[in-house]
């Protein structure tokens, strides 16, 4: 990738998403602990109209690349360009790697016409630390927070001997959301939350409030067919810009 194509890239992302500072891109693409990502520019008339990446983000201790960042200018929308680029980054894509993503809604029918499986829908529900742990037993690494939970809206709390990692971010007054469990080395890069706050965390289990807020709930899907979930700290949201 060479200077204009990083310019390109980041020129049809700030258009149609804003944000992606300098220092964003390279802390999320080129300081990422895994290793490469597929990044692509579409172009038409040698203009760039569309961009996005397959952001190496890898799960279990398996290569693993999520779909990223999916842009296309309003003006070249309903012309292939997103099939078109996605048929590019899969072929650069090693084989036995795991493919998944979380869409916006602009995206997700466009994955879905090309065939792309969902795997689970990630809804907000009422929490208790204990709960959380039961449906997702896995730490966050001390390395993964290191390099992509940042952010003012970032805080740890301790209960029952136990670490985790909560937002504000996008939360609701007197609500915070459950990140990860961490050890204690971990919480401690972050400040104490002292706030008196209903826990929520994102559930991949079809409850009844699921039910009533399945609007609001998250898309994960995958090229593959294979029906694995796990936590939605890997759905790469909680890194973003604050």
């Amino acid at each position: 990738m060479d200077d204009q194509f990083i310019k390109d890239w980041t020129y049809i992302e700030r258009s149609v998403m804003g944000g992606f500072s300098d220092a964003f891109i390279k802390r999320k693409f080129f300081e990422n602990i895994y290793g490469p990502s597929v990044m692509v520019v579409a172009y038409m008339d040698n203009q760039p109209v569309g961009a996005d990446a397959l952001w190496r983000n890898d799960v279990n201790g398996q290569e693993a690349y999520q779909s990223n960042d999916t842009s296309v200018l309003e003006d070249a929308r309903r012309k292939g360009v997103m099939t078109e680029f996605t048929k590019v980054e899969l072929s650069k894509i090693p084989s036995g790697s795991y493919i998944y993503g979380s869409p916006n809604g602009q995206s997700y029918w466009g994955y879905k016409k090309m065939g792309w499986n969902e795997i689970a829908m990630y809804s907000a529900i009422f929490s208790s630390p204990k709960r959380y742990a039961g449906e997702y037993p896995q730490k966050m690494p001390k390395e993964y927070a290191q390099w992509w939970i940042v952010g003012t809206d970032k805080y740890y709390i301790k209960r029952f001997g136990h670490y985790y990692l909560v937002s504000t971010g996008g939360c609701r007054r007197f609500y915070a959301l459950l990140i990860a469990e961490v050890d204690a080395d971990t919480a401690l890069m972050y400040p104490c939350f002292r706030k008196l706050a209903i826990l929520v965390y994102r559930s991949y289990k079809k409850t009844w409030l699921w039910r009533l807020r399945r609007r609001e709930s998250v898309h994960h899907i995958s090229w593959q067919s294979d029906p694995r979930v796990f936590p939605y700290w890997k759905l790469d949201g909680y890194g973003e810009e604050s």
